[in-house]
């Protein structure tokens, strides 16, 4: 806060700044939005609420999707997937039932939406890897496998010159459908046990150079029970080209790609 100087004195708010007279003397100080209790109780706010409330649900999917891949997005993701996750989610949010602010957030209502999201956006699964893929899974979808029938060299794109062989990885994420809560006032998953449950698997290191025939990567769910009906898996695949050195498979950074190929 800082005394206005100068003949001109002014009241209002202009590019940021708030000008006004207080105690006799005339003030400037940088505009502050809404208080956050004004936002919940003001009824002109009701919109800045409903929104506010929708994007904390819309974090809360990211990071269930997040946690059930585990460590594999840090070696996959970009800069910004987090926040660009979350985007899609909000994306999903709104096409849920309910009165704004409190729609369910379901990955199901809209699943297109996330179907082909890139953990790394510079490095499209899709341009790197250009085998067929079939994805089955058995009653419940605990067990899940990713197969492809043929995989040859020219399905290998953007491949580095010093790439010797590849890796192909499968994951899945297990995400809750949330509901609003009136009586905590927040966003909570329905089904709790089933929420941020994920599983990883790789492949061998396979030659480049060479053509591969039915390569699988099988996933089962850390459950007993079969998929409740109020939870969604996300399955992901990704591909790493490294080099083998005394039988040891060295990734390189610059070209891995991962991909959501369906929500079951």
């Amino acid at each position: 806060m800082a005394k206005q100087k100068g003949v001109i004195k002014l009241k209002g708010t202009t590019q940021g700044v708030c000008y006004y007279k207080l105690n006799g003397k005339y003030i400037a100080r940088k505009a502050s939005g809404p208080s956050k209790e004004r936002i919940n109780t003001d009824p002109a706010f009701a919109n800045v609420k409903a929104n506010n409330q929708e994007f904390a649900a819309a974090v809360l999917l990211s990071k269930a999707i997040r946690t059930g891949l585990g460590e594999i997005t840090k070696q996959f993701k970009d800069t910004y997937m987090a926040s660009r996750l979350t985007g899609v989610c909000r994306l999903i949010i709104q096409q849920g039932r309910g009165e704004q602010g409190k729609r369910e957030a379901n990955l199901l209502n809209q699943p297109n939406k996330l179907i082909g999201f890139e953990l790394n956006k510079s490095n499209p699964f899709k341009q790197i890897y250009t085998a067929p893929i079939k994805i089955e899974h058995n009653t419940g979808s605990r067990a899940i496998t990713i197969t492809v029938p043929k995989s040859s060299e020219a399905n290998l794109k953007r491949k580095p010159k010093k790439a010797t062989h590849f890796k192909l990885t499968g994951a899945v994420s297990c995400v809750s459908v949330y509901q609003w809560q009136n009586n905590s006032a927040a966003y909570k998953p329905l089904e709790p046990h089933w929420d941020t449950l994920g599983e990883l698997c790789h492949t061998k290191p396979l030659q480049t150079n060479k053509q591969h025939q039915h390569i699988q990567i099988k996933l089962q769910m850390p459950m007993a029970k079969a998929m409740p009906s109020l939870a969604a898996i996300t399955v992901w695949t990704g591909i790493t080209f490294g080099t083998v050195i005394e039988d040891k498979f060295e990734a390189i950074e610059t070209s891995k790609a991962m991909q959501c190929l369906t929500i079951l």
